[in-house]
C-alpha cells in the first residue's frame, strides 16, 4: 500500500458528489474530487489517427472572453452544465473610453518598467528604418528585447513592444495613454461629447480619429446565465437567466453540481438552479463582482472564494459566514476532511484553512495565486504566485499546514493547478513541465515547452489530457516518474484558460463561441 495514504488514513479530500453522484462524471471544477482526476472511466483511446479526433458536437453560440469570460464546462448525468456572465452590446446615446477600448487602442501599462527602458523603447520605435523588414526585422526585435527585459517581462510584454514597434511613429504616444485612462471609468453624455473631450486633448486630427473610431455607439450589459446541454448532442435543454452586470473576463467561475442543483457564482449572486428544470431555487448576493473562483460544495454548504470566503446554506441560499482573511484573487478552494473537522483550504492572498462549520480561521501561509492545491491523504502541493516559493508542498493536520518543500520559481502565470498520482506531483506550467517526488520535494524530471496556455491538466484511464498553444491543440500524454511521453496531439481550436472535462468517454471543451465535444474512444472499425 502506498505509505503516503498510509500516513493520511482517516483524513482525506471531501467530494459531496461523490456520495450521490457517479465517479465517472465530472460535476465541478477539477473533477469528482477536484483533484483533475476522473476516478472511473471507460476505456480510452490509446492513440490518435493522423486526421484527429472526431468531433461530435458544437453547441449554440455563447460569448467567451470580454463578453462571456473563461469558464470550463462541467458534465454529469448525461447532461453538460456551463455559466456564463453574459454580455452584450445595445444602442447608446452614451459613450466610454472603457477598459477594452483601451485594450483595442495597444495599451499596457508600463507602470512597474525602469523609466530608462521606457524611454529606450519609445526612443528605438520612433527611430526604427522604414525599410527594415522581414528576418532582419524580426532579428531586430529579439535582439531589444532579450537585452532590455528580462525572461518573465519578456513573456509578458514581448507581444506590446513588437506591436509598438510594428507601427512606428504611428503608435499612440504613451502620455495619450495615461491622458485617456483618466477617462475610462466615466461614460460621456453623447457622442458629441466625447469627440468634444477628445479634440480638446490636441492629440492631433489622425490620432483622434483613430480614440474615435475605437469607441462603439453602444452600452454593455449583462445577464447571468446557466446553460444545460444534452452530452450526446450538445442540444440547448434548458437556459437560466437573471439580470446581472457587466464585468468582463473576470466572472469565469465554473459551476458545480451537486445535491440535484446547479451552483454557479454569476456578476452580482451565487445562485442554485434546478438541474432538471432550470428553475431558480435560491439567489444570494455575493461580497465581489464576477469572481473568477468555482464554487466549493460540501456538507451543505456552498463556499465560494469572491474576493473573501463566503458560506451559503446549499438548501436556503442563507448566509452562514465569511472570513475576510481567507481567499482572494481567482483560486478555487477545496476542503479537506480530517477526523470530525473539515477544512476549507483556498490559495488566495495565502494559503488559508479555514473550519468548515464556522468559518474560523484555522491558518495561514505564505502562498497566494490562482492555483488550486491538489490534495493528497494529507499531504497538500501548489504553485504559487510568490517567486520565493514557487511550488510547494506540505503535511495537513486538522489545525495546521506544515510546509516540507519549496521550488523558488517565478512563473509567467500561477493558475495550472497540479495533479498527484502515485505519490508524484505533475505540474504542467505555462513554459515547463515537472514531476517531484510529493514527500521529499525531488524533481525527478523537468521539460521546458513552448505551448501557452494557463489551462490545467486532467487524467482519465491513466493518460492525461492538457491544452496547448493558447487552446488551438491538445496532447495526450503518459505521465510517470522516468519521464513524459506524447502518446498524441490533436487540433480542437478551444480557448487556452478553461480546462477540459471529461465524461462517458467524451471530452468536453470550452471554445471561442461555445462548447466542443470530442469522442475519446477507440473508434470502431
Amino acid at each position: 500500500m502506498n505509505t503516503t495514504l498510509l500516513r493520511g488514513m482517516g483524513c482525506a479530500l471531501l467530494s459531496s458528489w461523490l456520495t450521490a453522484g457517479a465517479a465517472s462524471d465530472w460535476p465541478q471544477w477539477r473533477g469528482p474530487q477536484r483533484d483533475g482526476r476522473l476516478i472511473e472511466s471507460s476505456p480510452l483511446a490509446d492513440q490518435w489517427p493522423t486526421s484527429g479526433i472526431k468531433k461530435l458536437w458544437d453547441s449554440e453560440e455563447m460569448p467567451s472572453d470580454d463578453s462571456g469570460g473563461f469558464s470550463s464546462p462541467i458534465a454529469a448525468g448525461g447532461k453538460v452544465f456551463v455559466s456564463v456572465v453574459w454580455h452584450r452590446e445595445v444602442p447608446s446615446e452614451t459613450r466610454a473610453i472603457d477598459d477594452i477600448v483601451m485594450r483595442q487602442l495597444g495599451y499596457q501599462s508600463v507602470a512597474g518598467w525602469p523609466k530608462d527602458i521606457v524611454a529606450n523603447m519609445e526612443k528605438t520605435r520612433r527611430e526604427l528604418d522604414p525599410n527594415l523588414m522581414g528576418a532582419e526585422y524580426d532579428k531586430f526585435v529579439q535582439d531589444w528585447l532579450e537585452k532590455h527585459l528580462d525572461a518573465k517581462k519578456r513573456q509578458t510584454s514581448a507581444g506590446f513592444v513588437r506591436g509598438r514597434f510594428n507601427r512606428r511613429n504611428d503608435a499612440i504616444p504613451l502620455e495619450v495613454y495615461d491622458k485617456l485612462l483618466t477617462v475610462s471609468k466615466k461614460r460621456f453624455p453623447s457622442q458629441a461629447a466625447m469627440e468634444e473631450w477628445v479634440n480638446a486633448q490636441n492629440f492631433g486630427e489622425k490620432l483622434a480619429k483613430e480614440i474615435i473610431a475605437a469607441v462603439p455607439p453602444t452600452m454593455r450589459e449583462a445577464d447571468d446565465v446557466v446553460l444545460c446541454l444534452d452530452l450526446a448532442t450538445g442540444k440547448t435543454l434548458w437556459t437560466f437567466k437573471a439580470p446581472g452586470e457587466p464585468v468582463g473576463r473576470m466572472a469565469s467561475s465554473t459551476p458545480c453540481l451537486a445535491e440535484g442543483k446547479v451552483f454557479a457564482l454569476g456578476s452580482l449572486n451565487c445562485y442554485a438552479v434546478d438541474a432538471q428544470t432550470g428553475q431558480r431555487v435560491w439567489a444570494a448576493p455575493l461580497p465581489a463582482k464576477g469572481p473568477a473562483s468555482s464554487p466549493l460544495v460540501a456538507e451543505g454548504l456552498v463556499v465560494a472564494n469572491a474576493g473573501k470566503l463566503i458560506a451559503f446554506d446549499a438548501a436556503t441560499g442563507k448566509q452562514l459566514w465569511t472570513q475576510a482573511k481567507a481567499g482572494g484573487g481567482n483560486a478555487s478552494p477545496v476542503v479537506w476532511k480530517c477526523g470530525e473537522k473539515s477544512v476549507v483550504i483556498c490559495n488566495g492572498k495565502a494559503l488559508t484553512g479555514v473550519d468548515l462549520k464556522t468559518g474560523a480561521l484555522l491558518w495561514t501561509t505564505p502562498a497566494g495565486g490562482d492555483c488550486t492545491p491538489a490534495l493528497a491523504a494529507d499531504l497538500l502541493a501548489v504553485q504559487t504566485s510568490n517567486a520565493k516559493i514557487g511550488i510547494m508542498a506540505g503535511k495537513l493536520t486538522a489545525t495546521n499546514f506544515v510546509q516540507t518543500w519549496t521550488l523558488p520559481y517565478d512563473p509567467l502565470r500561477s493558475q495550472s493547478s497540479p495533479l498527484i498520482m502515485d505519490g508524484h506531483v505533475y505540474l504542467m506550467d505555462d513554459n515547463f513541465h515537472w514531476c517531484f517526488d510529493l514527500a521529499t520535494g525531488k524533481q525527478l524530471w523537468k521539460e521546458k515547452v513552448p505551448s501557452s496556455t494557463i489551462s490545467s491538466p486532467v487524467l482519465a484511464d491513466g493518460k492525461a489530457y492538457l491544452l496547448v498553444n493558447g487552446g488551438a491543440k491538445i496532447m495526450m500524454l503518459k505521465l510517470t516518474p522516468e519521464k513524459c511521453t506524447q502518446l498524441g496531439q490533436a487540433s480542437v481550436r478551444a480557448l487556452g484558460v478553461p480546462s477540459p472535462a471529461i465524461a462517458d468517454g467524451k471530452l468536453i471543451l470550452r471554445g471561442r463561441k461555445g462548447v466542443t465535444c470530442y469522442s475519446l474512444t477507440t473508434p470502431t472499425p
